[in-house]
């Protein structure tokens, strides 16, 4: 008898999930097919299946529509309802549900309502009441929200001042009821083409919008969005709004750094766990991403019941707002003007990095191209060439180098079959190493480093903070002097070849060390803390200030001869990849007073020819 109830109950929740439904097997009142009809109901609301859960009621229309309804006035929250009991009596049968919602920017919405069915046939159907949703709803009324969301936090220069606030802008998106079934797609997907975004997201967005739902496709300074004027044509549905939305002063405008700001996509909602929703404006990459939730706070609000008019008559719950808060960060405005200007003609893979050599903030940081969000200037990795010069030479004076001795520059030197040369031919058979250094003669230095022990260029890298961790808010790229394994690596190594790797952001700091005295730990944001390394010996100091001096005055860096101030720099040419000759990077350190600057040019001919110009505008502009 018990195993023929058992089978009867089995074919009831064909179909159904039976975790957590008890009573299986008491009583035959009819408690059994109603919980699991019920349970059916209740798990096709959960799983977002609204028409399906309609379609277990006794009005099946009406009950669609206002299931559609309270999950959109609740701004497309998830729900969870689990059937707490159910029991059956003659032709009808009550509950209660459990029902949690997870509503974007409020969070969790739990109460308990009740259910009744009615028994159709073999069938129970819930008894559609809008009770059934939440007990205090009528046929006039529905779930919302209130959202209390503030402006966007700005972020600020050293100074105080804002780079980084609202500034007019236009989007540009489409009217969904200007469009019909018939050309949505096709329009849609002109539009995401023009303004360069996915077309397949931004069709799903369209078909998804609400009847006369505006959908933004792009949000463009007034400026920009003029250009488009001959690609929108012949699209139909175009809107433009004008807005305010956190720009930079102008779209270059450190943007790798400090980032943007756009509508949140998909995985950013999810990843983001109810603090924002679909449409939220949410940091896209750098500072701005970082510094979400700070920037951009989190926005308080209400549930309510709205009548029939959608005024909100009843508050069901109340969450406190959590005021966005600006970043205070260690750029100087004039600086970084001074790197894009710096930068604005080069048609290349570049980066500048400016920081002060008294404090290690980094006072700019430019990079292009423009349109890409990869920071080079603080994550990128390369060869350092001669640059890195500065260092071998710190090392050879402690081993006791005189700078005024004569040391020769052939236009060649080959050591154990490997050859190297003079990037720019430079030569000089009774060159002083200091006149060496001046024309950053290769071959001089390779001719030393027999003078140097293996590891005697890591340790005093580690002076200039080549190899020291750097803790920033944004990924830096780790610099690596590791030490010479071979007499070819510890020649490569004496021109900032081999397996050296820096960022110009370290490189920066290599100047300024020299500026300063000792290197300062780089600060990006006004709260990071200062740390330091220790002091260089006054004669290093002394030599290394005049012999960079003279890269400017008589050497590769003459480009910045004539600029105001005494700037001491280095030029640098490193090699990368394979190729006879290989490709080379572009590089220049330098300093003046209170200011340290370096320069890469991906794929530059020589530090002298294509990154001591640019530093040279640098300083035209500051």
């Amino acid at each position: 008898m018990t195993s023929v109830r058992v089978h009867l109950c089995n074919l009831a929740l064909l179909g159904t999930l039976l975790a957590g439904l008890t009573g299986c097997f008491g009583g035959d009142d009819g408690t059994e097919k109603a919980r699991a009809d019920a349970y059916a109901y209740a798990r096709a609301w959960s799983a977002g299946a609204d028409a399906r859960a309609a379609w277990l009621t006794t009005s099946p229309a009406t009950a669609s529509r206002a299931l559609v309804a309270n999950r959109r006035g609740l701004d497309g929250a998830t729900v969870r309802a689990v059937l707490a009991d159910v029991k059956a009596d003659g032709e009808t049968a009550t509950g209660t549900l459990a029902v949690t919602w997870q509503v974007p920017l409020l969070g969790r919405f739990a109460y308990r309502t009740p259910i009744r069915l009615q028994k159709d046939g073999d069938a129970w159907r819930v008894r559609w009441s809008p009770r059934t949703i939440h007990p205090r709803l009528s046929a006039t009324t529905r779930l919302g929200t209130v959202i209390d969301v503030r402006p966007r936090a700005p972020i600020l220069d050293r100074d105080g001042g804002r780079i980084v606030r609202e500034r007019a802008i236009v989007r540009i998106g489409l009217q969904r009821d200007k469009l019909t079934a018939a050309n949505l797609a096709a329009n849609a997907r002109a539009l995401a083409r023009a303004v360069k975004i996915d077309p397949r997201a931004y069709v799903r967005a369209v078909r998804g919008a609400g009847p006369k739902q505006f959908v933004e496709a792009a949000a463009l300074r007034r400026g920009d969005s003029e250009g488009l004027t001959g690609r929108l044509a012949g699209i139909s549905g175009i809107a433009r709004v004008d807005g305010e939305a956190p720009l930079t002063p102008t779209r270059p405008y450190a943007r790798a750094l400090l980032g943007a700001v756009g509508p949140a996509t998909r995985e950013q909602v999810t990843a983001a766990r109810g603090r924002v929703r679909a449409g939220s404006v949410v940091g896209q990459w750098g500072l701005q991403q970082r510094f979400d939730a700070q920037l951009g706070g989190r926005p308080g609000g209400r549930v309510v019941i709205r009548d029939a008019a959608g005024a909100p008559i009843r508050t069901l719950l109340r969450r406190p707002r959590v005021d966005p808060e600006p970043l205070r960060t260690t750029l100087s405005d004039r600086a970084q003007r001074a790197a894009e200007h710096a930068l604005a003609d080069t048609g290349r893979e570049a980066a500048v990095v400016a920081v002060q050599p008294s404090t290690g903030d980094v006072l700019a940081v430019a990079n292009r191209p423009t349109d890409s969000t990869f920071d080079r200037a603080l994550a990128g990795s390369y060869p350092p060439g001669s640059t890195f010069k500065v260092i071998t030479t710190t090392a050879l004076l402690r081993a006791g180098l005189d700078p005024g001795a004569g040391v020769a520059c052939p236009r060649t030197l080959t050591v154990d079959g490997k050859l190297f040369r003079n990037f720019e031919g430079e030569q000089s058979g009774q060159a002083t190493f200091a006149d060496d250094f001046a024309i950053s003669c290769n071959t001089a230095f390779v001719s030393l480093a027999g003078r140097l022990t293996a590891d005697a260029l890591q340790e005093t890298a580690r002076d200039f903070g080549l190899g020291r961790t750097t803790k920033l808010a944004l990924t830096t790229a780790p610099a690596d002097v590791p030490p010479g394994r071979t007499a070819v690596e510890r020649a490569a190594a004496m021109i900032g070849q081999e397996r050296i790797v820096a960022s110009p952001l370290a490189m920066a700091g290599v100047a300024a060390t020299v500026a300063h005295g000792r290197w300062r730990a780089p600060r990006l944001l006004a709260s990071d803390p200062r740390t330091a390394g220790p002091r260089l010996a006054q004669r290093e100091l002394s030599t290394l200030r005049s012999l960079m001096r003279a890269v400017v005055v008589r050497g590769t860096g003459s480009a910045l001869a004539s600029v105001p101030g005494e700037v001491a720099g280095k030029t640098g040419t490193a090699e990368y990849g394979g190729g006879d000759p290989p490709p080379t990077h572009a590089w220049f350190i330098c300093f003046r007073g209170d200011l340290a600057l370096a320069v890469l040019v991906e794929d530059g001919e020589s530090g002298a020819a294509v990154a001591a110009p640019v530093a040279r505008r640098f300083f035209d502009a500051h």
